[in-house]
């Protein structure tokens, strides 16, 4: 079922205590898998009270402090945010349940509860999902964050729902990485260098790549052209 494959990913979290309700809000929609990067979380004792009946997705949440290698297998990664970087393809909860029968899982990214997810974080992300709000108070607690998409993504791919399409998969996050490296290795070599650049010049460079969907092999004929730009 493809909601065992949806990977949910905090990114420096704060409070146990949201930790424990975002393993309950994955357990009540059957969701399972859970990474953890560079938490901010001391004890966890507060998780534990938590997660109600939810303690087995504590028990198997991976923790690590690289960012890079947790979204490394990743084909889609969604980062979510209510203030979306320009250019980015932006989608609400439920267009993410219903493109997930296209794309397969998503691998969701979520900040941390003081500033969410810097705009070179989410210029890395395939595309950027924002829950509506109201005006007044568009930021949400990062359990109830969790719940919107878990919910849309159960109601649309539950055990009575049609198994995803079967569209070509496109290359993983990994490859992707290593198209950037190879990019900027290319461009630090070049007069671009020495021209004054925003802060976040080579990821934005690269989002319209993640955008694009490619397949391993575009990717790969990428990695090759730009590896024959740079030689002399």
């Amino acid at each position: 079922m493809l909601l065992d494959d949806v990977h949910i990913v905090l990114l420096r979290p704060r409070w146990a205590s949201n930790l424990g309700s975002v393993a309950r809000a994955m357990k009540n929609f059957g969701l399972r898998r859970l990474t953890i990067v560079d938490s901010c979380i001391g004890s966890w004792v507060d998780a534990w009270r938590m997660a109600v009946h939810a303690a087995d997705v504590l028990h198997a949440a991976v923790q690590t402090d690289d960012l890079a290698a947790a979204l490394a297998p990743a084909r889609w990664v969604v980062g979510t945010s209510n203030d979306p970087p320009a250019g980015a393809q932006v989608l609400t909860p439920r267009e993410v349940a219903e493109l997930a029968r296209e794309r397969g899982a998503p691998t969701l990214l979520f900040g941390g509860e003081i500033n969410g997810l810097d705009p070179a974080e989410l210029l890395r992300c395939h595309a950027v999902s924002c829950i509506p709000t109201a005006p007044e108070q568009s930021s949400l607690n990062l359990a109830q964050a969790v719940c919107v998409f878990a919910a849309e993504l159960f109601a649309a791919h539950g055990a009575s729902s049609p198994p995803p399409g079967t569209a070509a998969p496109t290359a993983d996050t990994a490859m992707l990485q290593r198209l950037e490296v190879a990019l900027r290795e290319l461009l630090e070599s070049s007069a671009w260098a020495g021209a004054s650049r925003p802060k976040n010049a080579i990821a934005a460079l690269m989002q319209p790549f993640y955008r694009a969907n490619l397949t391993d092999a575009e990717v790969r004929a990428w990695l090759v052209a730009l590896n024959k730009a740079g030689q002399r």
